[in-house]
């Protein structure tokens, strides 16, 4: 389809009454979402939108476009919308007429793009048959949008402005609406009956509601609600009214490639940490009640007056007690191992490709005329909900890191804490709900894959939807809309479900709280961690957020530590993980000295490396050097002794991993007081055997101490100089099987070792070989 500007002086083409307003109202640049937006070449590949369709020479041009024959149900749809418009009967106490007019391209917008493309494709009786019924489809669920807004009243001023949603493949092409009031309100007229927003986020009675309402555990937290109505009347359960969640008022520049400019929500840091705390609380809750779904457009981040900040919103809860094993499967993190969908609900990067769009778009050609081409590329994005940058200019929750661990722990301590309370409301509540499921990988429609389609599937595939089913929260059977008009559920057969029911959702065990112990945080924090990994700064390995209580390390993407003070129970929970194992270690709070103490023994570790750096690469030869390591080492273990005597070991739980290890280096080089060597041995291997110490600690010291007592080493981590300047294993015990008391210890093969330390501590050049 090409659109050329034929000039004032040619005459157009006949056009239908309902095509000709279009175009008037196109000629007068009023109707630009009516159809595809003229594109240009984008930043990263993508497709930027350069302008939409207005104005009197694009109306000519696509005057003359549409007066070929294909586009005939075209003409057909917007003759039965302009006498549905002109027939239907309103109250202007209660609606603008004008919002129902023809001209209204952000109501009937996506409805005519999704025509016209239909007709571009030239197959004309396909376009046909799917004009008729999407039209059909449209115009019926606006009847029932006006008998429930005319029953409901959900404002008692009228409605002047009427938006419809993009694209949509469920419950018969009804489109989930924004609704706007002469006073400026806006709400979400939803025409489908999952009630996770009811259930979870509504202002008053839900469990987000509850829980902001208890007292803090380990830590105050705020999860996101909104003002939630389901309908009335004997078709309430299949619609309801949803508060519309406006952007925050911090909106900047996130990106920019030139003239192109992406805007969202750029926070002040302290702002944006408080944000990522909320959002860590969400992903909390969400991985413990398996609510999925979370990709960006379900939600966004938004500010209600009442909140004073910005808070993540769930504004699309419909699939909920689901047991994700992974944080992943919630949808506000992306794996590239599980989905090709990379705009998460929390996503971290912003990416120039936009989600959404039409499914074709114009191209300018070198004549200056317009070409409707089937768009392969992503168009560009200039706008986000998701993408949540600062102004420092950094985006996601990296920068953030601790707070968002945080915000997952305090939610985590509180769904624990009151599990018997949450677990009680919904089994109060439950029944009263619907959740949304997905019978089978959304994949196999509609060609279908090896399990036959059920009655329910080719019913709802034969009016042109992706089949979509519900089932009431506290179980039962499948349910589905009923099409037309909509007005009511119904049971589907008995084998519906494609994968078994007891797969489906709700799974009982996550709606009565069967996540909810203190390991269970683990993997989450583990996923939330991997997620941002890429986004950190690869030379900090540790990161100490004492105004939190967050100690975290990291020693890949997969393997770290995270630690949390909780004041309020006297104890330190640690969670350790690696590629298969989490564990959990729950600790004596250790006193305000901890910080004292962690930050003398990295002191101690940064002097002793500028001292012992230049001794070695000397061939050890330094005597000077060696008297101040001397000083140095006594004057540290002195101190030590006097920690050990009051606090314990210092390991990780008390004083992070960096400091733990400095504090074994500090034992490693003192050979005097052999006992207090021993002594510190036999408490390193009990923090070894939970968790709080590296194997390789009790490695090292168990050969300084060996060799201090004149006996041989068991690891090979010690060496001397050879006669001929080369490093060389000091006297291993049993040397045939070094290399596995090494892998049982966590370290390399001795070969490796001894290869790695030959070149950082070359030999020295003998006596007169430099010129």
């Amino acid at each position: 389809m090409e659109l050329r500007d034929f000039g004032g002086a040619t005459r157009a083409p006949e056009l239908p009454s309902g095509t000709r307003r279009l175009m008037a109202a196109l000629a007068e640049g009023r109707v630009g979402r009516a159809f595809p937006p003229v594109v240009v070449p984008g930043p990263d590949g993508t497709l930027a939108v350069d302008r939409a369709l207005g104005g009197p020479s694009d109306a000519r041009a696509l005057a003359h476009a549409l007066a070929d024959g294909r586009f005939a149900p075209l003409h057909e749809v917007l003759r039965r919308i302009e006498d549905w418009s002109a027939g239907v009967e309103v109250d202007a106490r209660q609606i603008d007429p004008k919002v129902l007019r023809l001209e209204n391209a952000d109501l009937f917008g996506p409805l005519l793009t999704e025509v016209l493309e239909t007709c571009a494709d030239g197959r004309p009786e396909c376009a046909a048959a799917f004009a008729a019924r999407r039209v059909g489809q449209f115009l019926g669920s606006l009847m029932l949008f006006l008998e429930r807004l005319a029953r409901d009243r959900p404002s008692e001023r009228p409605v002047t402005g009427l938006w419809a949603s993009g694209e949509e493949t469920h419950n018969g092409g009804q489109r989930v609406l924004r609704v706007d009031f002469a006073d400026g309100s806006r709400l979400a007229y939803k025409p489908r009956p999952a009630t996770g927003e009811t259930l979870f986020l509504n202002v008053e009675d839900s469990v987000f509601a509850l829980l902001d309402a208890l007292p803090p555990a380990s830590g105050p937290i705020r999860l996101p609600t909104l003002r939630s109505r389901p309908g009335s009347g004997p078709d309430r359960a299949c619609y309801s009214w949803q508060e519309w969640i406006e952007p925050p008022d911090a909106w900047g520049v996130l990106r920019a490639d030139g003239g192109t400019v992406m805007r969202g929500a750029v926070l002040e840091p302290g702002a944006a940490a408080r944000y990522w705390h909320r959002a860590g609380s969400l992903a909390a809750a969400a991985f413990a009640f398996g609510i999925t779904d979370l990709i960006d457009g379900n939600v966004l981040i938004g500010q209600r007056p009442e909140d004073g900040e910005p808070l993540p919103f769930p504004v699309d809860l419909e699939a909920y007690f689901a047991d994700p094993k992974r944080l992943f499967e919630t949808g506000l993190l992306f794996d590239p191992a599980v989905s090709t969908h990379h705009h998460a609900g929390l996503e971290n990067i912003a990416r120039w490709c936009e989600p959404d769009g039409p499914a074709t778009c114009w191209r300018t050609r070198p004549d200056g005329s317009l070409r409707l081409e089937r768009r392969t590329r992503s168009l560009t994005r200039t706008t986000t909900r998701t993408v949540v940058g600062d102004t420092e200019g950094r985006t996601g929750y990296g920068p953030h890191l601790t707070a968002m661990l945080r915000g997952m722990f305090d939610a985590w301590t509180l769904m624990c804490r009151n599990r018997a309370r949450i677990a009680e409301f919904l089994a109060e509540r439950a029944a009263g709900h619907v959740l949304r499921v997905i019978a089978r990988p959304t994949a196999e429609y509609p060609d279908g894959g090896e399990v036959p389609f059920t009655t329910g599937e080719s019913e709802q595939l034969g009016r042109g939807d992706v089949p979509y089913f519900f089932r009431t929260a506290d179980g039962g059977p499948l349910l589905a809309m009923r099409m037309p008009p909509g007005r009511e559920l119904r049971t589907e057969p008995a084998d519906a479900p494609t994968r078994g029911e007891g797969a489906l959702p709700p799974v009982a065990a996550v709606r009565e709280g069967g996540k909810l112990d203190l390991a269970g945080l683990g993997i989450a924090l583990r996923d939330a961690v991997e997620h941002v990994h890429g986004d950190l700064d690869p030379q900090r390995t540790e990161l100490h957020d004492p105004d939190r209580g967050v100690r975290l390390v990291l020693r890949g993407p997969r393997e770290g530590e995270a630690s949390f003070d909780w004041p309020e129970a006297s104890r330190r929970i640690t969670y350790r993980w690696n590629e298969t194992t989490l564990r959990l270690h729950i600790d004596p709070l250790g006193d305000p000295h901890a910080d004292e103490i962690r930050d003398r023994l990295l002191r101690l570790g940064r002097l002793d490396a500028s001292l012992r750096t230049p001794w070695a690469a000397g061939g050890f030869t330094d005597p000077e050097l060696e008297a101040k390591l001397d000083r140095l080492t006594g004057t540290g273990i002195g101190w030590l002794r006097g920690v050990v005597a009051e606090h314990g070991w210092p390991g990780r739980s008390l004083v992070g991993a960096e400091a733990a290890a400095a504090a074994s280096a500090l034992l490693q080089h003192h050979t005097g007081d052999l006992a207090f060597l021993r002594a510190c041995l036999t408490l390193i291997e009990a923090a070894a055997e939970r968790g709080d110490m590296l194997r390789s600690d009790v490695a090292y010291l168990t050969d300084s101490l060996r060799r201090a007592e004149g006996g041989r080493q068991l690891y090979g981590t010690k060496f001397e100089r050879a006669p001929g300047g080369e490093l060389r294993p000091c006297p291993i015990e049993d040397a045939d099987r070094v290399d596995e008391r090494r892998a049982a210890a966590g370290l390399g093969p001795l070969a490796d070792y001894a290869a790695l330390l030959a070149a950082k501590y070359p030999a020295p050049e003998p006596e007169g070989a430099r010129a």
